[in-house]
């Protein structure tokens, strides 16, 4: 348990209690599905970059954790290939996903495909944005905090998400967003000033760290760095980037958004790093999955520290928010009201959708309390994800051939299914504690390959269908 003072705890408590207030009041912004699921459509350029930018940065302890074992690799993996996928989704999907004027990925794969891959792809993106990863970091720090078990920890943070979401949907989401993006900025520039004023700058590093740690791969092979590379796609397929989007005035406001999003991310990772670093540097014995917290706690003064925490809540909690409603939206507007209940009022929508937001902390607090690793969950989820829908969505948007139903629906079951089974394979053959895959190939591979090939098979077949 860390040791803070009675201001630092102050400063935490008042966020929280803001954080109440903000859901309490907000319900009243609410008059329909489009207020509840895109605050109406009229998110302006600094409420939509707040709100990506917040949202993005939900597992800071995982990041702490790569940059205190590998340094400079942190940057790399969770970083510049991250900022590839946002260029490539500000000038070439934003556009047509605002345009849409939709509500959700399943939504598009319907447009694109039929209603059955809409049922699939609607599973997908269930588990793909399960705040379970952020509730984890929760229970973390809520237990070096307080001396909670995690589990504590963890159920008070879905409390106070869920009380807020339920209530005021994604106005509440925009609004927290915006508190919770000035604190998770202000906090995370707080570290690296004390650091080098306490131990140095460079040179210190330099003396305490291993020489991977300056080098862009470090220890990792090169496959490993790619299959994160692979994982940034998750961009392309998130269903909270996507949400924002459709909420933006229009088409402009979501591109320019993005762009200027990469500036405060950039900074972001550069400043959790560095943090890494200089935890491993100076700290080398304390456990590298709270590293992030505990370096901070050590080496910044009161008020500063409180300050600091809670910019780090703030940075989890404003995923776990955004992700209980997108987990929530999958169930009631992608399966039951598109796929069993067409005919529903948008009050039994609505109705449903809060209902989902339970269900979706309720399934990441079972998630939560399986894994040990957020760098685990976060591979896990991000590879079984990619692999069903990265190919059927680039294909949706740019191939100029209509593709079956069956065959999308197929390459999003095979490709999950496939690097799902590498996967277990590979858990079931470890050597010295790390996963065997047949061939040596990451499952991420697999699965991306065998989605792929179904869908080329169905683009030529439609084609040879066309000229007979």
């Amino acid at each position: 348990m860390l040791e803070l003072s009675f201001w630092d705890y102050s400063i935490i408590v008042l966020y929280f209690l803001l954080l109440v207030a903000v859901g309490y009041f907000t319900k009243r912004k609410v008059h329909g599905v489009t207020d509840y699921f895109l605050a109406g459509r009229r998110l302006t350029l600094p409420l939509f970059v707040v709100t990506l930018v917040s949202t993005w940065y939900g597992g800071i302890l995982g990041v702490g954790e790569l940059s205190f074992n590998y340094g400079f690799v942190n940057w790399l993996t969770q970083g510049f290939f991250w900022y590839l996928s946002y260029l490539f989704f500000a000038f070439f999907l934003a556009k047509r996903v605002r345009q849409s004027n939709l509500f959700t990925i399943p939504d598009l794969l319907e447009k694109f495909y039929d209603k059955k891959t809409r049922f699939l792809g609607a599973i997908f993106n269930f588990i793909m944005t399960t705040p379970a990863p952020y509730l984890l970091s929760l229970g973390i720090i809520f237990g070096l905090l307080f001396g909670w078990p995690v589990w504590a920890g963890i159920l008070l943070g879905a409390a106070v998400v869920l009380f807020y979401t339920v209530r005021g949907g994604f106005w509440a989401d925009v609004y927290t967003d915006f508190i919770q993006f000035i604190l998770m900025m202000t906090g995370v520039a707080l570290v690296i000033p004390f650091a080098i004023s306490k131990f140095g700058g460079l040179s210190f590093l330099q003396a305490n760290l291993p020489a991977e740690h300056f080098t862009l791969t470090g220890t990792w092979t090169t496959q490993m760095i790619l299959v994160w590379g692979f994982i940034a796609c998750w961009t392309l397929v998130d269903p909270s980037f996507y949400q924002r989007c459709y909420a933006t005035t229009d088409s402009k406001t979501a591109k320019n958004g993005i762009l200027i999003s990469i500036l405060f991310w950039m900074l972001f990772d550069i400043c959790t790093t560095f943090t890494g670093m200089y935890a491993r540097a100076a700290m080398p014995m304390i456990d590298p999955t709270t590293a992030y917290a505990v370096f901070p706690a050590a080496i910044l003064p009161v008020v500063v520290r409180g300050l600091f925490f809670t910019g780090m809540l703030a940075t989890i909690m404003s995923t776990v928010d955004s992700f209980a409603l997108s987990s929530a939206m999958n169930l009631s507007h992608d399966i039951y009201h598109k796929v069993f209940r067409p005919q529903a009022s948008e009050e039994k929508v609505l109705s449903m959708t809060r209902w989902g937001v339970v269900v979706a902390v309720l399934f990441a607090l079972i998630l939560a309390l399986r894994f040990e690793s957020l760098v685990a969950m976060w591979y896990t989820i991000g590879t079984i994800g990619v692999s069903a829908l990265l190919m059927p969505m680039l294909f949706g948007f740019f191939s100029k051939r209509k593709i079956s139903g069956h065959l999308a629906f197929a390459s999003m079951l095979l490709g999950a299914g496939t690097a799902s089974f590498w996967m277990w394979y590979g858990y079931q053959h470890l050597y010295e504690g790390w996963p065997t895959y047949i061939w040596g190939l990451e499952p991420l591979y697999s699965g991306i390959a065998v989605s792929l090939l179904i869908l080329i098979f169905a683009r030529i077949f439609n084609k040879q269908s066309n000229v007979v």
